[in-house]
């Protein structure tokens, strides 16, 4: 693995590690390509406060680079072990710097898979739903996404979620007393302590720091049900009836069913970016792989 930065339009910088392709498809990694003359170039994301070198995102990674694939996982602002030049962070839907991770996947002149989860895959299905998409890009693979935020996210505070909350609240008010530090205009900290739920988080960083006007407006805005149908390549969405993340209407029944493109699997469990199976590989990892060699054998790979 190889660590390389690269700067984005607005003078900050993002941290990508790239992983060479297998030099023999469907094995374990013995020797390896030079980076860039594999089949095709993935670009994996994390989900909230994760980075490119959590267990997931490396068994992905792995099982990509055995399908052929280099893999580029990269790092969202300030998740990289060094915070980054400007006061901006990330949020669900933002999707400026994931264009800019594809830009530079472009110069290695291969096909592009976009692999993500949990908020990662919710800034692919946005990209591709949105655009512009870069006609290299054939494919994606998107994990735990939970595709109605503003339904998704009172869920998330509920007494189920407790666990995850504090874990991803922690390291997110370190980043916001961070910045404020940094950034005389960024929104006052007092009392970022006593905050336990993304609803008051919300609230407070992430609508003021983008330009929403409120929690409410942020989730409305960056939910990726509309976004859905307008997804022009093969796109499997993964998820699991457990997800504790997830409220009924995340899971896009009736759009998968009228899209040609757009492959919802709906596995009894999982939890939310979990799909353990003991003693094999990862049930999320096998259908990537699957998925991805259906791709291949019709030659879009």
């Amino acid at each position: 693995m190889r660590r390389v930065r690269i700067d984005t339009p607005d003078g900050d910088f993002l941290d990508l590690d790239q992983h060479p392709a297998c030099e023999k498809s469907g094995t374990a990694c013995g020797a390896e390509r030079p980076f860039g003359q594999g089949r095709g170039v993935a670009v994996v994301s994390h989900g909230l406060e994760g980075n490119s070198r959590r267990k997931y995102v490396l068994g992905m990674t792995n099982t990509l680079r055995a399908a052929g694939f280099d893999v580029l996982a990269w790092n969202m602002r300030s998740c990289s072990g060094e915070s980054n030049r400007t006061a901006r962070l990330y949020h669900m839907g933002e999707i400026d710097d994931l264009g800019t991770v594809v830009r530079y996947a472009e110069r290695f002149d291969r096909p592009v898979l976009l692999a993500g989860f949990s908020m990662g895959g919710n800034q692919i299905c946005r990209y591709l739903g949105r655009g512009p998409v870069s006609p290299l890009v054939r494919a994606a693979v998107a994990v735990s996404v939970p595709c109605d935020l503003a339904a998704a996210a009172p869920v998330m505070d509920g007494p189920a979620c407790r666990i995850y909350m504090e874990y991803f609240l922690r390291t997110l008010r370190n980043k916001v007393r961070e910045k404020a530090g940094r950034y005389p205009s960024y929104p006052s900290v007092e009392g970022v302590d006593k905050i336990h739920t993304f609803a008051e988080f919300d609230e407070r960083f992430t609508a003021p720091a983008f330009g929403f006007a409120s929690a409410r407006d942020y989730w409305q805005k960056n939910t990726v049900l509309p976004d859905l149908p307008r997804i022009a390549v093969p796109t499997l969405l993964l998820m699991s009836a457990d997800d504790p993340f997830c409220a009924p209407s995340c899971y896009p029944w009736q759009v998968a069913e009228r899209s040609e493109h757009l492959y919802l699997e709906v596995a009894p469990h999982g939890g939310h970016v979990g799909f353990v199976r003991p003693g094999q590989e990862y049930y999320s990892e096998r259908r990537a792989r699957e998925f991805v060699q259906g791709l291949v054998d019709r030659g879009v790979y």
